[in-house]
């Protein structure tokens, strides 16, 4: 399988990714290094840290346009531990490059759901603990997310959030998975979830990098990719 070229224009946009990947048409190294030791838990790249790169500009261009053009000069951002704190991070610094739009404060909230554990098929749901949420009541909040899988987790913090009466509410997702043959449960929920900015659709696989985690593994690669799940499940 040959990773898809993805042109400089497409990054505009939410960008599909195929199992086999993806290529900027410019900037790319053609096989970003994997340290030999993990190569036995890694199946391959599938975003690039230059397509990442793209992609958040893209979106921090598009989030000072929404919100300025309905003359909001400021938010809140709240990004969820662990895996969003990678994209938040390069999120904020876009959004700051583009002028124009405050960010009045970035504030972490703390959820827990999977822990050290990897996703199980046919689940029909994960309990969800908050641990810690910033004060939000009355703010324009824009919730950040690295991945919503199942969505267990995000169903639950929005309406938390809706709860504590904020004065508006944006979600901004990095990686949304589109799930093969989820359960009708998980479909629902998943239907019901409306995601305001998106930076790229992935396949159904387990991935980790860019802050998320595969059983604890690989926050810090600065790319995208899929996990040998045949390796973690054998771990389990």
């Amino acid at each position: 399988m040959k990773p898809a070229i993805v042109t400089d224009r497409a990054f505009q946009e939410v960008v599909p990714v195929t199992e086999a990947g993806i290529v900027a048409t410019r900037g790319d190294k053609a096989k970003p290094e994997i340290p030999a030791s993990c190569r036995e838990r890694v199946d391959r790249v599938i975003i690039p840290e230059s397509c990442l790169k793209k992609r958040v500009k893209a979106l921090a261009r598009q989030i000072c346009q929404d919100y300025i053009s309905t003359g909001i000069n400021g938010i809140n951002l709240v990004y969820i531990l662990e895996g969003a704190f990678m994209f938040a991070s390069d999120l904020e610094r876009e959004i700051f490059r583009n002028r124009g739009l405050e960010i009045f404060s970035s504030s972490s909230l703390k959820a827990s759901t999977y822990g050290k554990e990897v996703k199980k098929a046919g689940e029909l749901d994960r309990k969800v603990k908050i641990i810690h949420m910033p004060e939000v009541r009355g703010k324009d909040i824009l919730l950040v997310e690295d991945i919503v899988d199942q969505g267990f987790t995000l169903v639950k913090i929005i309406k938390m959030l809706r709860d504590k009466k904020v004065k508006s509410l944006k979600v901004c997702v990095l990686l949304n998975k589109i799930l093969n043959n989820p359960v009708p449960r998980v479909r629902r929920l998943r239907e019901s979830l409306a995601f305001d900015y998106v930076g790229f659709e992935i396949p159904d696989r387990w991935i980790a990098g860019y802050g998320v985690d595969a059983g604890g593994d690989f926050r810090d690669l600065p790319f995208i990719i899929t996990v040998n799940e045949k390796f973690y499940l054998k771990k389990k």
